[in-house]
C-alpha cells in the first residue's frame, strides 16, 4: 500500500502543450512511495505569503513547488485572479496551495476546476481534493477529531468518485485504502473510548447516555466505511443494545415522573401542565424502539408513553376550556380555545384513536363555532342599525367571516347555512348600493384626490360583489369605474393634487367625510381582522358595544 505523500513531495508534470503557452502546464503529484513516517507528519502552518517573484515557466515552478511552496502558491494567486476560468492554472494553484498547507484555498481552486468542464482535469482535481481533505483532517487531529473524521470521509468520497470514472486507477485505489484504514482505526478507537467512559459513568446517567450515543455514532460510521470489519460489526450490534436499554431506562423514568404544574410568567392565569419532561421521555422511548424494534418490552413501554402523553395533553386542553368559560372578552375566548385545540391535536398525533381526546376536540370545535355564530348574529343586528352603508358593509362582511369559520368548525350544524346565505344576500345588496353611491360625486367642487379615493372605494366594493355574485351589470360598472380612475390618475400626474405641479410630498391622502372606503377601517377586498385587542371591553349588547377587533 502506498502512503499519501507529504505536501512537499510535488513535481511538475510534462506540459500538455508547449511550455511557452500560458496556462498549459499542469502541476502533478509525485506518486513515488515515501517513507512510512512521512505519511503521518503534520506539515507546519503556512508562512505569510511572500511577494510573487517566481517566473511562470515549468522549471521554476517545479523547483518552487518542491522547495518554496508558499512562494509558488502566492505567485499562482495572482495568476488565477487574472485567469479565473482557466482550468490549468486553477489546477496548478490548487496543487501549490496544497503543498503550502493552504488546504481551504486548494479546495476552492480544485472545486472550480471540476465545474469548468474539462473531464480529464476534473478527474485529477477530484483526486487532489481527496489528498487535500486527508491532509486537512490530519492537521486538525490534535484540536478537533470531529473535523478530522469529516475531512477523511470527504477524502474517501473524492477517491471513490475517481474510481467510479476510472476503476483501474491504482493511485486513487491506494490512497483510498490508506485513508479508509486510518479513518476506521480512528473511529474504532473513539468508539472504544466512549464505551469505557459509559462504563465509568454509572452514577451520572446523562453522561452515560451521551457516551453511549457517541460510541454508537462511531461504530455506525465505521460499519459504513468498512462493512466487513468484524470489530465494527460486533461493536455496533453490542452498542445498539446497550444504548437502547439505557434510552428505555432513562426515558421511562421521565415518562412515569409526576407531572408538575407550571406558571407562565407572561400568562399567569393560564392553567399549564409541564409536559416537557414527559415529551422528552417519550422521544427517548421512540429512539430505543427504533434501535431494537424486536424488543417487546420496549415497544410496550413506548405505547404506554404515548398514552400517558395523550392523557396529559388532553387534561391540559380541558384546563384551557375551563378557563375560557371564566373570561368575558370574545377575543380572549377564541384565543384560549384555539390554544386548547392545538394542544389536543398534539395528543391525537400520538394517539389518533384516543377517545377522550377526540371528544375534547369535538367540544372545543363546538364551542368555537357557537362563539363565531353568536358574533355573526350580533354583527347582523348591528348592521341593521348602522348609520351609513360603509359601516353596514363592514359589519356584514365581518359577520360573513364569522359564519364561514363557524361552518368550517361545525359543518353539520343546520342553523349555519341559512344564516350564511341571508348574510351573503344582505352583504351583496349593501355592496351594490355602496358601489352606486360612491360612483356618484357628492359635489361639483370635489377635489381631484377626493374623486380618486371615492372611485377606488367604489371599485373595491364592486370587485367584492363580483366575487360573491358576478353579473354583467356589476362587471359593466366596474369597467366604467376603472376607466374613470385611469383618466383621473392621468390628470393627477399632469396637474398634481388640487391643481399644483407634480412632485411635492408624495401621493395624496384621502380626505375623510366624502363617503370614501377609508372610513370603513379596512379595504373591502381584505378579510376583517378579528380577535385583535379592542378598546371597548366585554360585549354587553349591540347598542352598548361597537367592538372593533
Amino acid at each position: 500500500m502506498k502512503p499519501i505523500l507529504p505536501p512537499a513531495r510535488f513535481l511538475i508534470a510534462l506540459a500538455l502543450t508547449a511550455p511557452a503557452t500560458l496556462g498549459a502546464a499542469v502541476v502533478e503529484y509525485n506518486y513515488t512511495p515515501a517513507p512510512a513516517t512521512s505519511a503521518v507528519v503534520v506539515p507546519p502552518s503556512a508562512p505569510a505569503r511572500p511577494e510573487a517573484t517566481i517566473p511562470l515557466n515549468l522549471p521554476d515552478l517545479q523547483r518552487a513547488v518542491a522547495d518554496r511552496p508558499a512562494a509558488a502558491a502566492a505567485t499562482l494567486d495572482a495568476v488565477v485572479e487574472k485567469n479565473p476560468d482557466n482550468p490549468h492554472w486553477l489546477y496548478n494553484h490548487g496543487v501549490a496551495a496544497y503543498a503550502a498547507g493552504r488546504y481551504d484555498d486548494a479546495l476552492v481552486s480544485l472545486d472550480r476546476v471540476e465545474n469548468l468542464g474539462d473531464k480529464r482535469l476534473a478527474r485529477r482535481a477530484k483526486f487532489q481534493k481527496g489528498n487535500t481533505e486527508y491532509r486537512a483532517g490530519l492537521a486538525a487531529r490534535q484540536a478537533n477529531l470531529d473535523e478530522t473524521i469529516y475531512r477523511w470521509k470527504q477524502a474517501l468520497e473524492n477517491y471513490q468518485g475517481v474510481l467510479e470514472e476510472q476503476p483501474g486507477d491504482e493511485r486513487a485505489q491506494s490512497n483510498f485504502q490508506v485513508v479508509q484504514s486510518q479513518l476506521l482505526a480512528l473511529l474504532l478507537e473513539q468508539a472504544r473510548k466512549n464505551e469505557e467512559e459509559a462504563r465509568k459513568a454509572t452514577e451520572n446517567p446523562p453522561r452515560r447516555l451521551e457516551s453511549l450515543r457517541n460510541a454508537h455514532e462511531k461504530y455506525s460510521e465505521a460499519t459504513k466505511i468498512a462493512p466487513k470489519n468484524e470489530e465494527a460489526k460486533k461493536g455496533e450490534e453490542s452498542n445498539r443494545k446497550d444504548l437502547a436499554q439505557e434510552l428505555a431506562k432513562q426515558g421511562w423514568e421521565k415518562v412515569t415522573a409526576p407531572i408538575q404544574r407550571r406558571i407562565n410568567p407572561r400568562e399567569p392565569s393560564l392553567p399549564d401542565l409541564d409536559t416537557r419532561n414527559l415529551a422528552e421521555g417519550m422521544r427517548m422511548m421512540e429512539d430505543a424502539a427504533e434501535l431494537t424494534p424486536k424488543d417487546a418490552e420496549i415497544q410496550d413501554k413506548l405505547e404506554q408513553s404515548r398514552d400517558r402523553f395523550a392523557d396529559a395533553q388532553t387534561e391540559k386542553a380541558k384546563g384551557y376550556m375551563r378557563l375560557e368559560q371564566a373570561v368575558g372578552l370574545v377575543r380572549e375566548k377564541l384565543a384560549i380555545l384555539r390554544m386548547a385545540r392545538e394542544i389536543v391535536e398534539k395528543a391525537l398525533e400520538q394517539r389518533p384513536k384516543h377517545e377522550v381526546a377526540q371528544q375534547t376536540l369535538e367540544e372545543i370545535n363546538r364551542r368555537l363555532a357557537q362563539i363565531h355564530e353568536d358574533e355573526a348574529d350580533q354583527l347582523n343586528a348591528q348592521a341593521t342599525m348602522a348609520p351609513d352603508l360603509e359601516n353596514q358593509t363592514m359589519q356584514l362582511s365581518e359577520a360573513m367571516d364569522h359564519l364561514q369559520q363557524a361552518q368550517e368548525l361545525a359543518p353539520q350544524k343546520k342553523t349555519l347555512p341559512p344564516k350564511l346565505k341571508d348574510t351573503a344576500d344582505k352583504l351583496a345588496t349593501a355592496l351594490e348600493q355602496l358601489g352606486d353611491k360612491l360612483m356618484k360625486s357628492p359635489s361639483d367642487k370635489e377635489a381631484l384626490e377626493q374623486q380618486i379615493g371615492r372611485l377606488e372605494g367604489a371599485q373595491q366594493a364592486l370587485d367584492q360583489l363580483m366575487g360573491m355574485k358576478p353579473s354583467p351589470a356589476t362587471q359593466g360598472k366596474s369597467e366604467k369605474v376603472g376607466k374613470d380612475l385611469e383618466g383621473l390618475r392621468g390628470q393627477m400626474g399632469e396637474k398634481g393634487p388640487n391643481g399644483e405641479k407634480p412632485g411635492g410630498d408624495g401621493p395624496p391622502k384621502p380626505t375623510p367625510g366624502q363617503g370614501q372606503m377609508a372610513e370603513m377601517g379596512f379595504p373591502m377586498d381584505a378579510r376583517p381582522r378579528i380577535n385583535q385587542p379592542g378598546q371597548n371591553g366585554p360585549r354587553e349588547s349591540p347598542e352598548k358595544n361597537s367592538r372593533k377587533y
